[in-house]
């Protein structure tokens, strides 16, 4: 038996809306929610209340200390969120795995470890792109003194944030998965090495088998390979990504540099994402051994082979790609200029 909206069912679609809104009560569409789709913070929704807008006298003492440091705590903020993402999969696939291994199941995938610390890094850069930059390691602030004109005044002070950030977010992963840990430590107590090591889940190590060299070539050529790829994607003569997807562009150079130069040292390829961890583990007990394993590896591996490398990586990409006068490979040759020249727009 033919039903009674058959003409509509069998109408096209803009004929079928179209008889729908005859039929039905046009209500107001909602102001957007947040977060979803953000308003303006002065801008008044049914949604949205700015209680302070229009508010008159002087900043209180949140505003003014985050006036100042504003950069520094986003650039703390995004290394927290890098650490959060990558040391708690660290910690979720291996102690799962350990505490599970009899069982029919167990959260114990390599693959889920590199997706989590490109996520993180995606993650960073979103939360803290917009204010500092997002550099969120080191090596990226020092590439980006070096090439693209990052004051150096305020290289010290990102670097110590982004340590900072890192000890944050290994301190609160550690205070997620302190139980899980101690049950798989069973009591033997905080390790570096052998069956019940955990600190691995947070810093890292080169393998054993791995020379020395071999190791800080894997840190200085995986490193190499990142700030390369962030001069290309920032790059506006070259293909950069769409507005508020850089972090997306990134979340895929990470996943690839973990699943194919990961496996020799843990790929930290950023000081602060090693050496925040370590400092937290020696926070919470386990010893000046984070410091001295490895010949002080922490030292001429996470940073001085990272460092090393994204330089070097950030002078290949300028010496055959790049050619904005921000960086020094490409200052012209005699005389000077009091306008400020900007060749990249």
């Amino acid at each position: 038996m033919a039903s009674e909206n058959e003409p509509l069912l069998n109408s096209s679609r803009s004929a079928r809306r179209s008889a729908l809104e005859g039929t039905s009560e046009q209500l107001p569409s909602p102001a957007p929610a947040l977060p979803a789709a953000p308003v303006d913070a002065d801008e008044a929704t049914e949604l949205h209340d700015p209680r302070w807008a229009e508010y008159s006298g002087r900043p209180n003492a949140l505003t003014r200390f985050r006036y100042v440091w504003r950069e520094e705590l986003a650039e703390a903020f995004g290394t927290a969120l890098i650490i959060l993402f990558g040391a708690g999969v660290e910690c979720q696939t291996g102690l799962h795995y350990a505490l599970n291994k009899d069982h029919a199941y167990s959260v114990g995938d390599p693959l889920m470890a590199r997706f989590a610390w490109a996520a993180g890094v995606a993650m960073a850069v979103w939360m803290a792109g917009g204010i500092s930059g997002g550099h969120c390691n080191p090596s990226v602030t020092i590439a980006l003194w070096m090439y693209r004109g990052f004051p150096l005044k305020r290289v010290p002070w990102y670097i110590g944030a982004q340590v900072f950030g890192g000890a944050m977010g290994a301190l609160l992963v550690y205070a997620n998965y302190c139980y899980s840990i101690a049950l798989f430590e069973n009591g033997s107590g905080h390790a570096l090495t052998g069956p019940t090591a955990t600190a691995g889940m947070f810093f890292t190590f080169p393998q054993p088998w791995l020379p020395a060299f071999s190791a800080f070539f894997s840190e200085a050529l995986a490193s190499g390979v990142l700030i390369a790829m962030v001069f290309a994607l920032s790059d506006r003569k070259n293909l950069p990504p769409p507005p508020g997807t850089m972090a997306v562009a990134l979340f895929i150079v990470l996943l690839g540099i973990g699943s194919s130069l990961g496996v020799n040292t843990g790929y930290a390829i950023n000081g602060a994402r090693d050496s925040g961890p370590r400092i937290a583990l020696w926070l919470v007990g386990y010893g000046n051994e984070v410091w001295t394993h490895n010949s002080w590896w922490w030292a001429w591996g996470p940073w001085a082979g990272a460092i090393i490398g994204g330089i070097a990586g950030g002078f290949a990409y300028d010496t055959c790609i790049y050619t904005g006068r921000d960086s020094f490979l490409n200052r012209p040759v005699g005389g000077r200029s009091n306008t400020k020249i900007d060749d990249n727009v």
